[in-house]
C-alpha cells in the first residue's frame, strides 16, 4: 500500500489514479485550498479563485469529466489602473490608455527591444529584459510586489518559464495602436462546476479514494523495505508519498530547514451589488489591501440566491473585512454586504528567494529516505491545477 500525506488536489489526484493507497488528511476534510462553504445561500471558495482551463487537451477533458456539469466561459478579466479598468493581460489591454500613454509604452518596449541587454538575473530584471520599464513599472512591479511581499530583485528565476507566458511582440505592437489582441490564450476558456464551488473537484476525486481525515502524521519511520506513518494511529505502508509542504514534511525526518512562503487571506461578500460582468480583477493599488477579487456569482448561478453578488477577494498576507469592504469602495466596486466571512491560510505562495536554493538538497535528503515529494507544497514548485493532475498520472505510472 502507498501512503499519501495530504488530501489537497496533489494528494486526491495521485490517490485517484493509484488504488492501493491511503491518504492521510490532517484536517476534518479534504481539499486543501480547493475548499467551498455553503452559508445562507452562498457559496464561497475559501482558497481563493481557481478555474480549471489547460493547453493540455486530453487533462482538462479529464478534470472537466470529474466534475460533471460545468459551465463553459471566455475570460472577462481586467486590471484596475489609475482609475480604469484595463483589459488583462495589460500588454493587450495597452489599447485602452490614453493615447500619449500607449505611444510612451511602444517608444519604451521598441527601445528595450532593439537595445543590447544582459541576461536577466531576478525577477525585477527579466521583467525589463521581456516587458521594458513602462510595461514593468506601471503594473507588473507594483502588482508583484504586493502578492509576493518581497524585493524583486531577490525574487528567483527558476518559476517564470511556467507561471509568465513572453508576451508575442505583435500583440503589443497592435495593442499599442489600438487593435485588441488576446493574451495568455490557453486560459481564454475555462470551465468551472455548475454547483458546489470548486470543491466539487476535491468532492468527486475523494468518491474514488480512501481517506482517512482528521489524521496528522507527526513522524516518518522506516522499517526495512516498510514505512511507519505515525499520527493518531500508525499506519505501516510500501511507499510514501508526502504532499504536505516539503518543510513539513523534512521535519517529519529529522531536518530542519526555513523556507520562504506567503499565507493568504480570503474575504468572502454576499449581498446586493450593481457589479460589472467581469470574472475577476487585479489590483496593484498599493492603497488597496487585496490583490484581486473575484466575481463568483459570475462562474456559475448557483454561487448566490437571486439578485445577489457573490465576491471573494484575496490578500498575500493578514486582512480584515473591514479593509477589503473599504477597498472594493475606493476601486469603484459598491456592495451592500448581507454576510462578510474570512479564510486564513498558512500556504499559498512559494517565494522563489534564495531560500530556494535548498529545494535540492532538501528533495534529494526525502527521496534518500525513501519519502517521494509531490505537488505544489510537497516539491515546493509553482503548479497550475492542470499540471498537478497530469504530474500525478506520471507518477502514478511510475508507482
Amino acid at each position: 500500500m502507498i501512503g499519501i500525506i495530504g488530501g489537497g488536489l496533489a494528494g486526491l489526484s495521485l490517490a485517484y489514479h493509484v488504488k492501493d493507497s491511503i491518504v492521510l488528511e490532517a484536517k476534518d476534510r479534504v481539499g486543501g485550498l480547493l475548499r467551498s462553504e455553503y452559508v445562507d445561500g452562498y457559496t464561497f471558495d475559501t482558497g481563493g479563485s481557481h478555474i480549471i482551463f489547460s493547453k493540455d487537451a486530453n487533462a482538462l477533458r479529464e478534470l472537466v469529466n470529474i466534475i460533471g456539469r460545468v459551465v463553459e466561459h471566455r475570460r472577462r478579466t481586467f486590471i484596475h489602473y489609475k482609475g480604469r479598468f484595463v483589459k488583462y493581460p495589460f500588454e493587450n489591454g495597452i489599447y485602452m490608455l490614453p493615447k500619449e500613454e500607449r505611444f510612451e509604452i511602444l517608444y519604451d518596449f521598441f527601445m528595450n527591444y532593439v537595445r543590447e541587454k544582459e541576461k536577466p538575473k531576478n525577477l525585477l530584471e527579466w521583467f525589463y529584459y521581456v516587458f521594458g520599464r513602462a510595461i514593468t513599472d506601471k503594473y507588473l512591479r507594483p502588482y508583484n510586489e504586493k502578492l509576493w511581499k518581497t524585493d524583486l530583485r531577490k525574487i528567483t528565476l527558476e518559476w517564470v518559464g511556467n507561471r509568465v507566458p513572453n508576451p508575442p511582440v505583435e500583440d503589443i505592437l497592435k495593442s499599442c495602436v489600438g487593435i485588441p489582441t488576446e493574451g495568455y490564450t490557453h486560459q481564454l476558456r475555462f470551465y468551472y462546476p455548475l454547483e458546489g464551488g470548486i470543491e466539487t473537484l476535491a468532492r468527486n476525486l475523494a468518491k474514488h479514494c480512501n481517506i482517512v481525515t482528521n489524521e496528522r502524521i507527526k513522524k516518518i519511520e522506516r522499517e526495512g523495505e516498510r514505512f511507519i506513518l505515525k499520527g493518531k494511529k500508525e499506519y505501516v505502508c510500501d511507499k510514501v508519498v508526502s504532499t504536505a509542504p516539503i518543510d513539513v514534511t523534512a521535519r517529519m525526518l529529522g531536518m530542519k530547514v526555513k523556507l520562504s512562503y506567503n499565507p493568504l487571506t480570503v474575504v468572502g461578500i454576499g449581498g446586493k451589488g450593481d457589479l460589472p460582468d467581469f470574472h475577476w480583477v487585479y489590483v496593484p493599488d498599493g492603497d488597496v489591501i487585496f490583490h484581486r477579487v473575484a466575481f463568483l456569482h459570475n462562474y456559475s448561478p448557483n454561487m448566490a440566491p437571486e439578485n445577489r453578488v457573490n465576491l471573494i477577494a484575496e490578500i498575500s498576507g493578514k486582512a480584515e473585512i473591514d479593509e477589503v469592504l473599504e477597498g472594493l469602495e475606493r476601486i469603484g466596486f459598491k456592495v451592500e454586504p448581507e454576510i462578510c466571512l474570512k479564510w486564513e491560510w498558512d500556504y499559498a505562495y512559494i517565494v522563489y528567494d534564495e531560500s530556494y536554493s535548498q529545494i535540492e538538497e532538501i528533495r534529494g535528503f526525502l527521496i534518500e529516505n525513501g519519502v517521494i515529494p509531490f505537488g505544489r507544497f510537497g516539491n515546493w514548485e509553482y503548479l497550475n491545477m492542470d499540471a498537478v493532475w497530469i504530474k500525478a498520472k506520471n507518477l502514478a505510472k511510475e508507482l
